[in-house]
């Protein structure tokens, strides 16, 4: 690249990308990245990593800007044994607890080969980022650990096995001002706001993050990947508005004509079929119609 292009492109002015965008997420934390995505996983498990293979499913990204509300996925092996999974949620929905479990089943179980011995299945771990507050979270702090626990002391923990990590950005936000030196808040508030004086101050003494910096502004450099993510950002809410147009509109007034609309607009956005039955209160053979029209 001759000096005069390269000039161009240092003048040249850009948005930078949402680190909270699902799909900017994946791009930041994937194979080429391993030091920065070894920090974050890190600051959250506690725990030394000494090695870290990551395993970034391209057909997620080739899909990512029309698929339905959801999160995709990051997946890790962490020390040779540990199975790893980092999801980032910009929106909170009823079934995001589920989906949760669903994804951490879904890798604990694919790891058992025809033939293999359940003992062969390693430590599953899930990490979920969430960019609202939990309804039910109310009480607990930005970051909670949840395992299976005895019922009675909550002491004995029946395997340590299962371990899933949720975080709470906006609790995080409000809760680092107390506690300036935690690397998870540290994490939260570069991902909430990467431009801000704080995360500046924060990449001092955090190289991780500064790394996560440096690649984040180079991605946002690049045309395609800002296209990428504004269409992104804009299916996302577009399906939430849809979603919540068919909570207020489906359920409350129940006319029947605005419903097959709703119906319509959620088939074309990949909505499963038990989900749009859900908002729109609409049979599921009455759906399955709408698909051929």
């Amino acid at each position: 690249m001759n000096n005069k292009k390269i000039e161009e492109k240092e003048n040249k002015k850009f948005k930078m990308l949402n680190p909270k965008t699902d799909i900017v997420f994946q791009m930041l934390f994937s194979a080429v990245n391993p030091e920065i995505t070894k920090g974050l996983i890190s600051s959250m498990i506690k725990e030394k990593i000494t090695s870290i293979e990551l395993d970034l499913n391209k057909q997620l990204i080739k899909n990512a800007v029309e698929d339905k509300i959801g999160i995709l996925d990051l997946r890790a092996k962490i020390n040779n044994n540990i199975e790893c999974e980092i999801e980032m949620q910009m929106v909170y929905s009823n079934n995001f607890i589920p989906r949760l479990l669903y994804y951490w089943s879904k890798t604990y179980s694919q790891q058992l080969k025809v033939g293999n011995k359940y003992d062969n299945l390693n430590k599953t771990i899930c990490i979920a980022i969430i960019n609202e507050k939990i309804p039910k979270f109310k009480e607990l702090k930005a970051h909670t650990k949840w395992q299976i626990r005895e019922e009675k002391t909550h002491t004995k923990i029946l395997t340590d096995r299962l371990e899933i990590h949720i975080i709470e950005i906006p609790k995080a936000i409000k809760e680092y001002s107390k506690n300036k030196k935690d690397a998870i808040l540290q994490w939260m508030m570069f991902l909430n706001e990467p431009e801000s004086m704080e995360v500046e101050k924060i990449m001092k003494e955090n190289k991780e993050i500064e790394q996560a910096k440096i690649k984040l502004r180079e991605l946002s450099e690049e045309e395609e990947n800002q296209r990428i993510a504004e269409l992104r950002e804009k299916h996302i809410l577009d399906t939430q508005d849809i979603y919540e147009t068919g909570l207020n509109k489906g359920r409350k007034e129940g006319k029947k004509t605005e419903r097959i609309e709703i119906a319509k607009k959620l088939l074309k956005l990949n909505m499963p079929i038990e989900k749009i039955e859900e908002i729109t209160e609409l049979k599921k053979e009455e759906i399955k119609k709408l698909v051929d029209k």
